[in-house]
């Protein structure tokens, strides 16, 4: 009877500890994200206005945070985000933040936008997305017109 009731309880276990690795690898991935999104959403250093920069002499096409562009991009990337995080089981904050990132990018609001990004980063990160993804937690823009406390 004993046995019999052991059993159950193992293949729990089991599934539990099976399930922690992609939960884990899921919040990295959003880590990430979030930091190519709030790349993507950072303005042109110090200058806080729509600006086109060049990198290199043939590069064009390079646009910064306030492009009506960039902002759809990254819009879609924090989308993204949000998915994995949800399916990463992070935190409700992290969560949170990503959702009203998720909304101020819909509404063309890249500096709002880019705030939240910066909060979700900083709840991911602090919730175990470090770990596996120390560089998108260290190295994220934190110049532009605002910089989140």
């Amino acid at each position: 009877m004993k046995r019999m009731m052991l059993l159950p309880m193992a293949a729990a276990a089991a599934l539990l500890l099976s399930a922690a690795p992609p939960a884990r690898a899921q919040v990295a991935e959003a880590t990430s994200l979030t930091a190519q999104a709030i790349k993507e959403l950072t303005d042109y250093p110090a200058l806080g206005t729509r600006h086109t920069a060049y990198k290199t002499p043939d590069d064009f096409t390079k646009h910064w945070g306030a492009d009506a562009g960039q902002i759809k991009k990254a819009t879609a990337i924090l989308q993204d985000a949000l998915g994995k995080a949800r399916s990463g089981n992070a935190s409700k904050m992290a969560i949170d933040q990503l959702e009203m990132a998720v909304r101020y990018g819909s509404a063309t609001l890249h500096k709002e936008a880019r705030l939240s990004a910066q909060g979700a980063l900083w709840y991911l990160c602090k919730g175990g997305g470090a770990d596996a993804n120390k560089e998108a937690c260290e190295k994220a823009p934190k110049f532009g017109s605002y910089v989140a406390p």
